[in-house]
C-alpha cells in the first residue's frame, strides 16, 4: 500500500471518528434526560460535556453550557476548573444577570488567591453595567470585607464600595461605620470631604438618624468650609431640612414654605 493511500485512509478514519456538533449536542441531551444525573458521577460527566461544548463553540447554546459548567465547578469549589471557564464566559457577556454572577464568582476566586486588584476590576465592571441584585450586593460586601481583613493594599475606595453595598441592602449602620473608618484611617485622602458628606447623607436620607446626620454635616463644615457643597450643607442645617418631610422640603425649595 503506498504512502498516499495510507494517508487518505487515515484521514477518512479520523473524519469518521470525529463527532459533529449535532452528535455532541444530542449526547448532552441524552445524558440530561437519563438517570445518570441522579449520581455525583453523572453530574460531573455532564459538566465536562458542557465544558467541552461551551469552549469549542460560541453560539447561544454553547454559552449556556459554558455558564453551567463554570457554575458547577465553582460551587464544587473546583476553582482551578472554574476559573478559565468564567474568564471565557464574561468575554462573551450574553446575559447581563448571568454576567454579573460569573464576574463576581471569578472575583471571589481572585480574592481567595489574594489577587485583589483583579477582583476589584471585576466588581467595577459589574457596577458599571446594571444595579446588582441583593444577593450580588452581599457577595460584594464579603469580597471587600475579605480584602480589608487580609490587610493587603487597602484603599479608601474599598471602604466606599463597602459602604455603597451596605446601603444597597439596608445595613445603614455598617455603611456609616465603613465611611467613618475611612475618614479616620485616611486623613490625607483627596476625597475625604466626600466621605464625610456621604456619611451625613446616608444617615439623613436612609437611616433617618437626623442627630447623626447633623453631626457629620457639622463636621464637614468644620473640616471643609470652602468646599463646593458647603453652602448646601449650611442650608440643610440652618433651614431645619433635617426634620422636614420630602414634601415640606420640596415646598420650601419652591418658595412656598413659611
Amino acid at each position: 500500500m503506498n504512502k498516499t493511500l495510507i494517508l487518505a485512509l487515515t484521514f477518512t478514519t479520523l473524519v469518521a471518528c470525529t463527532d459533529s456538533k449535532e452528535d455532541k449536542y444530542q449526547r448532552i441531551v441524552d445524558l440530561e434526560q437519563s438517570d445518570e444525573l441522579n449520581s455525583t458521577e453523572g453530574l460531573a460527566k455532564l459538566a465536562k460535556m458542557h465544558q467541552d461544548y461551551g469552549m469549542e463553540y460560541a453560539d447561544a447554546e454553547a454559552n449556556n453550557y459554558l455558564y453551567a459548567a463554570a457554575q458547577f465547578y465553582y460551587y464544587e469549589n473546583k476553582f482551578g476548573d472554574a476559573k478559565p471557564l468564567l474568564s471565557e464566559y464574561i468575554k462573551r457577556d450574553d446575559s447581563t444577570e448571568r454576567y454579573r454572577n460569573a464576574a463576581l464568582n471569578l472575583a471571589n476566586i481572585y480574592s481567595v488567591e489574594t489577587d485583589f486588584d483583579n477582583s476589584d476590576q471585576l466588581i467595577t465592571a459589574v457596577l458599571d453595567k446594571e444595579i446588582p441584585t441583593p444577593a450580588q450586593w452581599q457577595q460584594i460586601i464579603k469580597l471587600y470585607q475579605d480584602k480589608i481583613t487580609a490587610k493587603i493594599d487597602v484603599k479608601p475606595s474599598d471602604y466606599e464600595r463597602l459602604s455603597l453595598a451596605f446601603v444597597a441592602v439596608g445595613r445603614y449602620g455598617e455603611a456609616t461605620s465603613s465611611l467613618d473608618t475611612a475618614i479616620t484611617k485616611f486623613p490625607d485622602y483627596e476625597k475625604r470631604n466626600n466621605l464625610i458628606y456621604r456619611a451625613g447623607f446616608v444617615n439623613w436620607e436612609f437611616a433617618k438618624n437626623t442627630d447623626l446626620a447633623k453631626k457629620y454635616y457639622e463636621y464637614f463644615l468644620a473640616e471643609y468650609p470652602e468646599d463646593d457643597k458647603a453652602d448646601d450643607v449650611k442650608q440643610i442645617l440652618n433651614s431645619g431640612m433635617l426634620k422636614m418631610s420630602n414634601e415640606e422640603i420640596l415646598d420650601m425649595l419652591k418658595g412656598k414654605g413659611n
